[in-house]
């Protein structure tokens, strides 16, 4: 897993971003941003399971094109590769990903996503690196697991997320 390049591109998109955005973090207030990147990691990954229709007891929607699904994949990753970058979780790697147990069910995989997310926020808010380092680790795990259900293997998703920074 090549996770270390992952956060160094988030690293230069966001910072060409702030090149060409008229609009400075400063302006917006550091509390404002720290929640923006929450609230769009949640609505992202949103996105993906009102794309999926798995929430839905009648159906779960088949035949979505995978590039759209990749699309939104992407969207959240970002935030999450954010998330990482801005609180100095970028130093896990592949085995610590890998060490987290798999889920099979993409509803379970959803919730626990959103518990993770919740949990994230508050571990930083309590300025308990470790425990919000352990919980960002599982969070991350579990999003590339979300990924695996929706039929994207790691390279696939790598491969990918080059090929929209290169456009």
């Amino acid at each position: 897993m090549e996770l270390n390049e992952l956060f160094k591109i988030q690293e230069i998109i966001e910072n060409n971003i702030k090149q060409f955005s008229d609009i400075e973090e400063d302006i917006l207030g550091k509390e404002n941003v720290f929640d923006l990147r929450f609230l769009a990691l949640q609505v992202k990954t949103s996105e993906i399971a009102n794309l999926t229709k798995c929430y839905k007891y009648s159906r779960i929607k088949e035949n979505i094109p995978k590039e759209k699904l990749m699309i939104r994949y992407i969207d959240a990753m970002k935030f999450l590769l954010s998330i990482g970058n801005v609180h100095h979780f970028n130093i896990i790697n592949g085995d610590a990903i890998n060490a987290v147990k798999k889920e099979d069910s993409i509803i379970k995989i959803f919730s626990y996503i959103f518990d993770d997310i919740k949990d994230l926020k508050h571990a930083i808010l309590q300025d308990d690196f470790v425990y919000a380092l352990s919980i960002y680790i599982r969070l991350f795990a579990r999003f590339i697991n979300l990924g695996e259900l929706l039929g994207f293997s790691f390279e696939e998703i790598y491969g990918y997320y080059l090929e929209q920074v290169e456009l």
